[in-house]
């Protein structure tokens, strides 16, 4: 009996010994389970990243532009046709444009002949009503003027001592006049190095100037300018329409943001360490017309008749989810059917998702174009039937995580979808902002931004300055003219003189 139980124990505790085994390997399973999921998981987040990073989207012009790559890193080749290249030149049916002929402001200059090129004959008087005549537009050669300024002093009786007076077109404590000034304005406006405008003067005028001088009158030029920058923010104000964005701008090496407020009067930018609600709230402070802006909320309060998001920005959430469900993305007017890149099964809900949104938003941008244009009445009534249309499309059981997600973010904006069909003049896009914003890109990728906030500050002045000019079809320096002008009477230093 006792051999016996002596055997059971034996054999219990080599089963335990067993079980301790196996719970040992089943517990390094489940670690290594655990590991390889969590790798997994990090793999296929890798995997996204770089399906959606700007080499792989660069690769298309399509996915490029849906996924937001500057052109400066897209390499794709666009396809072209044999046998449907268009030839060059002005197209059948487009009317010609040609430069209208100047007149002239200068004496003509007679060509004279004493003898026949092609004989040598001796040549008499030139037969009248026989000429010929060619307009020629010529700039004179640069060069630069130097004058000096004459300050006449007088004894004042009452201060006991002698006065004189100032002259307030003339940058302070500078050896250059205001037409240098307004020279170096422009120039950074067009996106020069400081470098680059010191070389251009040297070799176009002879003028030889510090990193240090350049500065300080193109910060003048915005002294100059701040009254009417102050003006072109009052002006935007009072419009019916305001379009609104904004990109990052870094300033001294850390990240600043430049925002800009455009209509058809003008653009205003603004440069601010923040990206939050204080800058459109200040800005747009009395503000009565539409916002036309993207999806970043803190435009959310502006206070004003309406908002209208932008349906391009709408269609850039679905063709970034086509990317990423392997569907070639589709414009928001000219889209077709859903063409996959790869072979495989396509996403049934969401295509049927993203053209639902489509067609909607199609039919209400084609409605307000139609020729003739509706009455005020009927767009009205008529934006009504495409938000009830939109929410019960939007309020359907969607399953697909894409879906759902946009799903969501657009019954939070539903009030913001169709403002431009009961609202004259609103445009359904954001473009006006994004081109205008451009500018303020154009100048990051020379530069990388300002050094300090008193060059940001100099900068959001000039540029709203230039761009307003530009809008209202101005020469920037014939804008500026009036304030840099010194008296009749003081020849040779205008602004623009040659």
């Amino acid at each position: 009996m006792k051999e016996y139980i002596h055997n059971l124990e034996r054999k219990i505790a080599q089963l335990e010994k067993d079980l301790k085994k196996e719970s040992a390997g089943k517990e390094a399973f489940r670690q290594s389970n655990k590991k390889l999921k969590k790798e997994n998981e990090k793999l296929k987040k890798e995997l996204a990243r770089l399906q959606g990073s700007a080499p792989v989207l660069g690769g298309s012009d399509k996915t490029a532009e849906a996924g937001g790559v500057p052109t400066s890193k897209t390499f794709y080749r666009r396809n072209r046709q044999e046998g449907k290249k268009k030839p060059t030149g002005g197209q059948p049916g487009h009317p010609g444009h040609a430069r209208k002929k100047p007149t002239p402001n200068s004496p003509p200059i007679p060509i004279t002949l004493d003898k026949c090129p092609e004989c040598g004959t001796s040549l008499g008087e030139p037969v009248k009503g026989a000429e010929q005549k060619r307009t020629v537009t010529d700039i004179p050669l640069p060069d630069h003027i130097i004058y000096e300024i004459v300050y006449p002093r007088y004894w004042c009786g009452e201060c006991k001592k002698l006065v004189r007076g100032e002259a307030p077109w003339l940058p302070p404590k500078q050896h250059f006049g205001p037409a240098v000034a307004c020279w170096i304005a422009y120039q950074r406006m067009l996106g020069l190095t400081i470098g680059k405008i010191q070389s251009s003067l040297l070799e176009t005028y002879g003028i030889t100037m510090g990193e240090s001088t350049i500065l300080k009158l193109e910060k003048w030029v915005a002294d100059t300018l701040h009254e009417d920058y102050e003006k072109i923010r009052e002006e935007i104000v009072k419009s019916s329409a305001v379009n609104a964005d904004e990109t990052r701008f870094r300033i001294g090496g850390t990240n600043g943001w430049l925002w800009v407020f455009t209509s058809t009067v003008g653009s205003y930018y603004t440069v601010a360490p923040t990206r939050g609600h204080k800058v459109p709230e200040e800005t747009l402070e009395g503000f009565e017309g539409v916002l036309g802006r993207d999806a970043w909320k803190p435009y959310d309060v502006v206070k004003c008749e309406g908002h209208q998001l932008d349906l391009l920005h709408v269609n850039r959430w679905l063709e970034r989810a086509e990317i990423k469900h392997r569907i070639v993305p589709r414009t928001l007017l000219s889209s077709g059917s859903a063409k996959l890149t790869k072979p495989g099964r396509p996403p049934g809900q969401f295509i049927d998702f993203a053209n639902g949104i489509r067609s909607i938003l199609k039919r209400a941008v084609e409605y307000t174009e139609n020729d003739p244009p509706p009455s005020m009445e009927e767009r009205k009534n008529a934006c009504r039937e495409f938000q009830k249309e939109m929410k019960a499309f939007l309020d359907r059981k969607w399953t697909d995580d894409d879906a759902v997600r946009i799903s969501k973010e657009l019954r939070k904006r539903l009030d913001m979808l169709f403002t431009f069909m009961d609202h004259e003049g609103v445009p359904w896009h954001n473009n006006d902002a994004e081109r205008a914003i451009r500018q303020g890109v154009l100048h990051r990728k020379i530069s990388g931004g300002r050094r300090t906030w008193t060059g940001a500050e100099v900068f959001e002045v000039i540029l709203s300055t230039y761009e307003t000019a530009k809008k209202r079809g101005d020469r920037f320096i014939e804008m500026v003219k009036a304030k840099f002008d010194p008296p009749v009477g003081v020849a040779g230093c205008e602004v623009g003189a040659s």
